[in-house]
């Protein structure tokens, strides 16, 4: 087995694509991953996204002047997503 210690390179020596690429080795343990190319520069043009929710809830179970030991449980759950997909 033989290593390779790069000594020639400065702390603060920065590699483009090229150079990083001709770069091998490492340890077997880490995955190799693609490069991913990011493109931040579209812009998405008007996006308009609203959600209205209302909830009325009305308990009236124990109202009545004639009965008692009623008990209710009320648990009321609302949800809302908004999702823009971009190609």
């Amino acid at each position: 087995m033989s290593a390779l210690m790069i000594k020639d390179l400065s702390v603060a020596e920065e590699l483009d694509f090229k150079a990083m690429k001709a770069v091998h080795g490492g340890f077997a343990a880490y995955p190799d991953f693609p490069a991913i190319n990011l493109d931040f520069s579209k812009r998405i043009g008007d996006v308009q996204q609203m959600i209205q929710q209302q909830m009325n809830i009305s308990n009236v179970s124990g109202g009545n002047a004639f009965t008692s030991g009623l008990t209710t449980t009320i648990t009321p759950t609302m949800l809302a997503n908004n999702n823009v997909s971009v190609s």
